[in-house]
């Protein structure tokens, strides 16, 4: 397949999803985080197990080929508490790999961009029915949030937060990440598991029409530390992610599917033709004439 390259700015914030995001639609003030009626509770159920959670099982297994590392321990530890789950963000496959490859049957829901529901009624229906929790857009939608959180922690559900906020597809390294986005582990004091998204190149007779196979790391369960300075174990979870996600994504089986520039770099190559074309076509020149020669000779 054909393969990409991505130029990026130093800050490291662009969205490669080609998902547009319209900033200016909030979630209204009266926005319900957790459906209460019980026709509405049972269709969703049914349409997450019985409709979503197979077919994207089915699509994953056959186009990622995905695999998970260390899932049996977090099962184990982490059976009888909600948690959160820190993933970085490389697929749009990420809202769904780790509620059906993790967490199942466990509903796992995922903090999302609140264009996502606000967008399309109907999409935004959906969205909610295979676990989306949107992103407050004021005070008062900020406090629902939080108690949609609490609620669902409560009922040992988990919480998947992606810290890097925008998709950078089949990126192998490490990218800042939102701040502010390891403040809920302590507020909540509920344990945190980081998962690192890794790639393998294709094999066999296929490979050159085939994606790579995807293998998401999962770290062992990480508690809050219940220090009376919220901002040292924010800076803590931040620095242990970070760490996480530079040892998994570093291995040396990591495929690097497409490519990304910095876009200092890439005007270093742009200057540098404009600068040296007169040598570099001089060059070129004389390089033909030599062959030109050599095969007159013969």
């Amino acid at each position: 397949m054909k393969r990409k390259t991505f130029i990026y700015s130093e800050d490291k914030t662009q969205d490669f999803a080609n998902i547009q995001i319209d900033s200016e639609k909030p979630l209204p003030n009266d926005f319900k985080f957790i459906k209460t009626n019980l026709i509405v509770r049972f269709l969703s159920w049914c349409f997450y197990y019985l409709l979503a959670v197979p077919i994207l099982w089915l699509f994953s297994k056959i186009i990622y080929r995905t695999k998970i590392v260390n899932k049996k321990t977090i099962k184990k530890e982490l059976k009888n508490t909600g948690y959160f789950i820190y993933s970085n963000h490389t697929l749009l496959a990420d809202a769904w790999n780790h509620q059906v490859f993790t967490t199942f049957p466990r509903k796992a829901y995922i903090v999302s961009q609140t264009d996502t529901i606000t967008k399309n009624k109907v999409l935004g229906e959906i969205v909610i029915a295979l676990g989306a929790i949107p992103l407050p857009s004021n005070i008062k939608t900020a406090k629902n949030f939080l108690k949609a959180l609490k609620t669902r922690l409560n009922q040992n559900r988990v919480i998947v937060i992606c810290p890097e906020g925008t998709i950078w597809p089949y990126y192998t390294k490490q990218r800042p990440v939102r701040e502010g986005s390891f403040k809920y582990p302590r507020t909540f004091n509920k344990p945190v598991v980081f998962a690192c998204t890794t790639f393998r190149k294709p094999k066999g007779p296929f490979k050159n029409h085939r994606i790579p196979k995807v293998v998401i790391y999962l770290s062992n369960p990480i508690y809050p530390n219940r220090s009376s300075v919220e901002k040292i174990d924010e800076k803590r979870l931040q620095q242990l992610y970070t760490s996480f996600i530079e040892k998994c994504s570093s291995i040396d089986e990591n495929y690097a599917y497409y490519d990304y520039i910095s876009a200092t770099e890439y005007k270093k190559k742009v200057e540098f033709m404009e600068d040296h074309y007169d040598e570099v076509e001089d060059s070129y020149l004389n390089d033909k004439t030599v062959e030109l020669k050599i095969k007159e000779d013969n």
